[in-house]
């Protein structure tokens, strides 16, 4: 059996070298949860808890055939996968969403002095073109190779 510990330390491409996308999406039912069984015997790994997650190459989350899954990070899951796939929000934007806009500002206010939302603005971006710069940072620092 390989231990998922080591396994997820090799680089995304190698623990993704089973994958084919050009087989079609196999939709069974259930979520990512559900599916981690499928994807730990089709790799003979254990399933893993905590900071291993199930990350669909095909984009899909419905998706069940072990040839589009793999393990790995939230930053691969989340950010460069959600990126990729155009499903990847900037912090402001999923804070607002979450909470609703008045309540995000509130939230944002009390963070550090120096955020940056600017905290003398009460927690508020500064402008949309502020906001829009903020989103192309992150997703700059995150779309490295």
């Amino acid at each position: 059996m390989i231990d998922l510990k080591e396994y997820i330390l090799l680089p995304k491409q190698e623990r993704q070298q089973h994958t084919d996308l050009t087989l079609p999406c196999i939709e069974r039912g259930g979520n990512s949860t559900n599916h981690k069984g499928v994807l730990a015997q089709y790799l003979n790994t254990n399933i893993p808890s905590g900071r291993i997650l199930l990350c669909h190459a095909c984009g899909n989350e419905k998706c069940s055939e072990p040839k589009h899954l793999y393990w790995g990070t939230y930053r691969e899951n989340t950010v460069e996968d959600g990126i990729e796939f155009g499903t990847w929000k900037d912090p402001w934007t999923r804070l607002v969403e979450k909470h609703g806009y008045e309540k995000a500002c509130e939230i944002n206010s009390h963070k550090m002095t120096g955020n940056t939302y600017g905290s003398g603005n009460k927690g508020k971006p500064k402008s949309e073109e502020h906001k829009r710069k903020i989103a192309e940072s992150i997703r700059a620092r995150y779309n490295k190779d």
